[in-house]
């Protein structure tokens, strides 16, 4: 590593070797000269972080129970001398998010597990986390969403989605699989498809893209049940009790599954709430003229600041960092001002 590089940005694999040990002491000085260079650096090291240990004990996952395996992980954490730099960090978010991996887990009941065993997995706030099912379905959830299962699906196979997820279920006639969404305004029965969930509180709207196969939506509120096809979107409202059902392109539906950002003539205050919610973080327009106007563009796995960029290319706005306050929270806050 050249003795200038902690300006710039080190190359994944000698960040990955700093959190592994392998560096040499020069590199290693070098790495946290550049992480202690600013807040940001410090931020993307925080995430690698979790990437990589979430990584190292995903094998473990397979042959143990989900609790052991944390205490396990938490533990060998606080006696990493590595990490004392991370844990001096007051705002955690993850700012690079080209770098986010998706995290895999293979949950394997404990001996001891039954049907009415119900199983919890959180996906971090700012990570995608991938799992199989114990019936062997498969389940991408978003950033922030969960899911509850019971630990063996021998019978029943009934899960909760809260947030985001992406479902590719094995087919099962004996046994249907029912997603409840949410606090339960909306059920989905399903024999073997795929398709997608997605629940947002703030607008209190669900809402689910079929791919393939044919699932049922019940709605006990509206005392309606009603069956979608594949590339049909349904969008269900709690607020007005309104169900509507459109056709669309599939591949932009799986987007977020992708870490991929896509804008077509979208208005720019839709474009920063959509950039908010996708990165994890607060925005402050301090000038709403900058929200006039609409932006076209398609960013995959692109840190926030890159993006943030292009778009100020693109716009009359321009931007500035700024640390955690009472208002976010531990969240950084992205403040909006018109160009000058």
């Amino acid at each position: 590593m050249n003795k200038d590089q902690y300006n710039g940005i080190p190359e994944a694999s000698t960040l990955m070797g700093y959190l592994a040990g392998t560096l040499t002491a020069e590199e290693k000085q070098l790495v946290e000269k550049w992480a202690n260079s600013s807040v940001l650096n410090q931020l993307l090291l925080q995430r690698m972080a979790f990437i990589y240990d979430a990584r190292q004990v995903e094998q473990r996952l397979k042959y143990t129970d989900s609790h052991t395996a944390f205490n396990h992980l938490e533990q060998r954490m606080r006696g990493k001398k590595r990490l004392r730099i991370i844990k001096r960090v007051s705002i955690a978010a993850a700012i690079f998010i080209g770098l986010v991996g998706l995290g895999t887990l293979f949950i394997t009941p404990s001996p001891k597990a039954t049907s009415s065993t119900l199983v919890t997995v959180s996906a971090q706030n700012h990570a995608q986390t991938k799992l199989t099912l114990p019936d062997g379905s498969q389940v991408f959830l978003g950033a922030g969403s969960s899911i509850s299962y019971p630990a063996l699906m021998d019978q029943e196979r009934h899960v909760t989605l809260h947030g985001k997820g992406y479902f590719s279920i094995v087919p099962n006639a004996k046994a249907p699989f029912q997603v409840k969404v949410g606090d339960g305004a909306m059920y989905i029965n399903v024999l073997g498809t795929a398709f997608s969930i997605e629940e947002n509180r703030e607008s209190q709207t669900f809402q689910t893209t079929l791919i393939s196969g044919s699932i049922e939506l019940a709605f006990p509120e509206k005392k309606i049940k009603k069956r979608l096809k594949p590339t049909e979107k349904a969008i269900y409202t709690t607020e007005d009790n309104n169900l509507s059902i459109t056709t669309v392109n599939t591949d932009r539906a799986l987007d977020w599954l992708h870490n991929r950002l896509v804008f077509r003539k979208t208005p720019m205050k839709e474009v920063l709430n959509r950039i908010s919610t996708f990165y994890d973080v607060d925005i402050e327009v301090a000038d709403s003229s900058v929200e006039q106007g609409t932006f076209t563009g398609t960013f995959e796995n692109k840190p926030l600041q890159q993006v943030l960029d292009y778009i100020t290319l693109a716009s009359k706005m321009t931007y500035s960092f700024e640390h955690a306050t009472p208002k976010t929270g531990t969240k950084p806050l992205i403040k909006i001002t018109k160009q000058r």
